[in-house]
């Protein structure tokens, strides 16, 4: 969340970059009067404090005397409840103070833009000399997954057979490899589920409640952490690794990846864009998150991206890089690179990875600190996205490499992860052949 500091100081600011994400003013307003509110109440405690500790001299010096102390105690049990009750307010201000900040997102970054470009790039130019079908008509050719029906979850939800299977496992196992090997990344595994903390900590709570998955559990008294979710992505347990912590300056960079699946409700959508590999409630991924210098943020968000792209270079799709407006950041992110790659038999830019500067956004609400060389703690900077999704990437993988037998030539990269396979191929029975 931002800084309760730089807002009190620079509201006006606060105001104009929230301006460039749409945001209206009323929200910086609210947490000024919440503030207002809390200080002046916090201050009458302070007096009430003050009141109840001299009472309490004045009776035990009345007391010493043998002098008759009832009426000053009288008067310091009253001073004691107005006491509770006005601390009893500090505490829900304070609260409602929190929750208005955690519903401000994070001022995008100077460089960020404020609308789309426009539109200028020529698409690739499909150099094949046949019509081309879009993936998920391949998908059902070469039966790679079926959509899963009742008793499962239905629409949206797939399930992934044979040379299907294969290739999202060759995918993973590709990327990690690359990660680790290649960039210096540790290995993480994360739960399927996440705590509301966590999930508060990455800034998808409260705002995208509605959107997640919430595993129910026997109704029980508790305190709502304990309520659990599908991760909407690997990031809320990546976030909350060192909560509470303060690393060493020798620690950091601390470059993650993790891969795993993907839960999130989408909108239903009509047409193209609800159809095969497009819109999943789930997916795999493999995520990069880095925990860095305030000064080296731009750096590692840099190197993400390179990282990234290197995966998308080595599976030969054709891709792009574009910086995200404000107003389409999510709540957290103070700066977004997406990854673009060409579907052609959809005619579209599929994105397949989002790299985002968080800035101290998260790391404020994790209370994650570093300690410098000079031995001053300050909050740490966190990069973090996805590196890259699977749904779109294997669409694109799919109609960027049929062939006009209905076959798809895979990248020469996976071969390695498919036992030598260099296509996959229609079969005639079920389940099919790599060769």
């Amino acid at each position: 969340m931002l800084d309760l500091a730089l807002i009190r100081s620079e509201p006006a600011r606060v105001e104009a970059a929230l301006a460039r994400r749409g945001m209206s003013t009323e929200a910086v307003a609210a947490v000024l009067a919440l503030d207002a509110e809390w200080a002046a109440r916090r201050d009458i405690c302070e007096s009430l404090r003050l009141r109840r500790r001299r009472a309490s001299e004045e009776v035990a010096s009345l007391r010493a005397a043998g002098a008759d102390s009832s009426d000053i105690e009288d008067l310091g049990r009253s001073v004691s409840g107005q006491l509770a009750r006005v601390e009893t307010e500090v505490a829900d201000l304070d609260r409602r103070r929190r929750e208005a900040l955690l519903a401000i997102p994070n001022l995008p970054a100077t460089d960020v833009p404020d609308a789309e470009p426009a539109a200028a790039e020529t698409p690739p130019h499909w150099p094949k000399p046949f019509p081309l079908l879009a993936h998920w008509d391949l998908v059902e050719m070469l039966r790679l997954a079926a959509p899963a029906v009742a008793p499962g979850p239905g629409r949206g939800f797939l399930v992934w057979r044979s040379r299907g299977a294969r290739l999202v496992r060759a995918l993973v196992d590709f990327m990690l490899d690359l990660h680790t090997g290649e960039h210096g990344c540790e290995e993480v595994r994360a739960p399927l589920v996440a705590t509301r903390a966590a999930l508060t900590g990455s800034a998808h709570l409260p705002l995208l409640e509605g959107r997640l998955y919430r595993v129910a559990e026997p109704a029980a008294p508790g305190p709502r952490d304990r309520d659990l979710f599908l991760v909407p992505r690997a990031e809320p347990h990546l976030a909350s690794l060192y909560a509470g912590r303060t690393l060493e300056a020798t620690e950091v960079p601390i470059r993650l990846v993790a891969a795993g699946p993907a839960f999130r409700r989408e909108a239903s959508a009509g047409g193209q864009a609800g159809r095969g590999l497009l819109r999943l409630h789930e997916f795999d991924t493999v995520e990069l998150y880095t925990f860095t210098r305030p000064e080296s943020d731009a750096e590692e968000l840099q190197r993400a991206v390179a990282a990234a792209e290197a995966v998308l270079a080595r599976l030969e799709i054709p891709h792009r890089r574009r910086l995200r407006p404000a107003p389409r950041l999510s709540h957290a992110a103070a700066k977004t690179v997406d990854l673009e790659v060409w579907a052609p038999g959809v005619g579209e830019w599929l994105m397949v990875a989002a790299i985002s500067s968080f800035t101290d956004y998260q790391a404020r609400r994790t209370e994650t600190r570093l300690r410098d060389e000079r031995g001053r703690a300050r909050l740490v900077h966190t990069v973090g996205g996805a590196a890259v999704a699977l749904p779109r990437l294997i669409a694109a993988i799919l109609e960027n490499g049929q062939e006009a037998d209905g076959s798809v030539r895979l990248p020469a990269a996976l071969a390695p992860y498919m036992g030598g396979a260099a296509s996959l191929v229609v079969s005639a029975r079920p389940g099919g052949e790599c060769r």
